[in-house]
């Protein structure tokens, strides 16, 4: 009975926290399946999936979404990958700074960042004017405002966080471990293949669940670069509650549930291959 009392007594502490998860998260979400499933003359039904997954538009964007997160959140792990294993080698001073410039990075976003882009990669931009002087055509030819022009500024929210994410990762690795490999003549890319990816590799796919959802969920950068230009799952779903001409908050509400479905499914995948590796270990 003592250790009840306590027991609540402690989780008194947490009951702020217990009552923001419930009224910001839980009791939205329910709100928004339930519209979801709401015909608008008091009836359930499916209507709303239905149009999603027939009208032409909607899966585009759901398409778009999907591959631009999918590619960048690929490239980004790589690249996050090689950037922290050379961060954990470097100096104590060129650590520091390194980090203090991927935690300013990181911070910069939406409308500075997009005119940043848009200065140096626009139609009149300083690489672009660069490249048509130079000769470089693709440079010189370079459309920020499509889906595979605005890859690279989702490259770049991709950097400083993946980056941030895996650092504590490579602490896991003991010098010890390679030292010993060293001395079995076993090679670096063996070393990592066969034993420090595979003991990173909770941490790697926690990096590839946050790089994929911080990709697909983008917004601010995107709307403010092309609009309606490229269709976009984030930008379709905004125009459902706050369209100019006509609001659809009940589609708004469908496609949010098809957003959170495609990260439910590649969180499924990442555990899928989180557990391999782990039976693989054994």
């Amino acid at each position: 009975m003592k250790n009840f009392k306590k027991n609540w007594r402690k989780m008194g502490f947490f009951m702020p926290f217990f009552l923001l998860i419930i009224f910001f998260l839980f009791v939205p979400f329910f709100q928004m399946l339930a519209k979801s499933f709401s015909t608008g003359s008091g009836q359930l039904g499916f209507s709303w999936y239905v149009e999603i997954f027939t009208k032409t538009s909607y899966l585009v964007a759901i398409k778009n979404s999907i591959w631009i997160a999918i590619c960048s959140t690929i490239l980004g792990t790589v690249i996050d990958f090689l950037l922290a294993l050379s961060l954990t080698n470097a100096g104590k001073r060129n650590r520091r700074w390194y980090q203090s410039l991927l935690n300013l990075t990181s911070t910069f976003a939406g409308l500075p960042l997009t005119l940043a882009f848009v200065t140096l990669l626009g139609t009149a931009g300083v690489f672009v004017l660069i490249g048509k002087n130079a000769g470089i055509s693709w440079l010189a030819n370079y459309n920020l405002y499509s889906l595979k022009g605005m890859f690279i500024i989702f490259l770049y929210f991709q950097i400083p966080m993946g980056t941030l994410l895996l650092l504590p990762a490579f602490h896991e690795i003991r010098k010890e471990w390679k030292e010993a490999a060293l001395l079995m003549n076993c090679s670096t890319f063996r070393f990592w293949r066969k034993i420090g990816i595979p003991i990173m590799m909770p941490s790697v796919m926690g990096t590839v669940n946050m790089l994929f959802a911080n990709a697909l969920i983008a917004y601010t950068t995107p709307y403010l670069l092309v609009n309606n230009g490229v269709p976009l799952l984030p930008i379709k779903i905004t125009d459902m509650f706050v369209g100019d001409v006509r609001q659809r908050p009940e589609l708004g509400s469908a496609l949010s549930i098809v957003m959170l479905l495609i990260m439910l499914l590649v969180l499924t995948c990442t555990n899928l291959v989180k557990k391999l590796f782990q039976k693989g270990r054994k």
